[in-house]
């Protein structure tokens, strides 16, 4: 929308799209969130599918990860958000991080954590993610990786309009085999051309 065709209730409107949905919402992290989102973290099932080992990290450490992604100062940081349910129930969180002002880009972290994986939260979530990257934060690229195998989240990505954008080959090893990792990425220009 122009700025010149801006007036209050527009730009209300505007900031409840970009955090709010009727299945979902972003909001601040919260301290309660930490000791469910370190547990979710430190899962087995879920390292498989983001780490390159199978290996839990002290809660203070995972809790610090999510701490550092979600200071939000202002778009020099990047932005950190839990995700709930319209009731409040916390269920995963995401962030753009590692953001690069001068080619203005970011890299995406999601999870979904506990029983809501599975249940479509991690397309929506992302969706909100990227629409506020590009609408709010003024990126022009968004950027991650992703295993081979995590072929949940691929659909996801790609579902998203993320493309493949090239291989790690062989960068990580579980269960006595090499696996290769996904670079995928995410334009303005092919976001907003949708």
């Amino acid at each position: 929308m122009a700025s010149d065709t801006w007036n209050t209730e527009n730009a209300q409107n505007y900031g409840i799209d970009l955090l709010i949905s009727e299945q979902l919402r972003l909001r601040e992290l919260q301290e309660e969130d930490l000791p469910f989102l370190t547990q979710w973290w430190n899962s087995p099932e879920f390292m498989a599918l983001q780490g390159s080992l199978v290996l839990p990290h002290p809660v203070n450490e995972a809790a610090t990860l999510f701490k550092s992604r979600s200071l939000n100062r202002g778009t020099t940081d990047g932005v950190g958000l839990s995700i709930t349910l319209p009731d409040d129930t916390l269920i995963g969180h995401t962030a753009l991080y590692d953001y690069n002002a001068p080619a203005r880009s970011a890299e995406l972290m999601i999870m979904i954590g506990g029983s809501n994986v599975g249940q479509g939260y991690g397309t929506l979530a992302t969706k909100m993610i990227i629409d506020y990257g590009f609408r709010e934060m003024g990126l022009n690229r968004i950027g991650l990786t992703v295993w081979a195998y995590n072929e949940r989240a691929l659909r996801t990505f790609i579902r998203s309009g993320f493309r493949e954008e090239g291989r790690i080959r062989q960068a990580g090893f579980h269960d006595g085999s090499f696996h290769d990792k996904i670079v995928m990425g995410l334009l303005a220009e092919e976001y907003f051309r949708k």
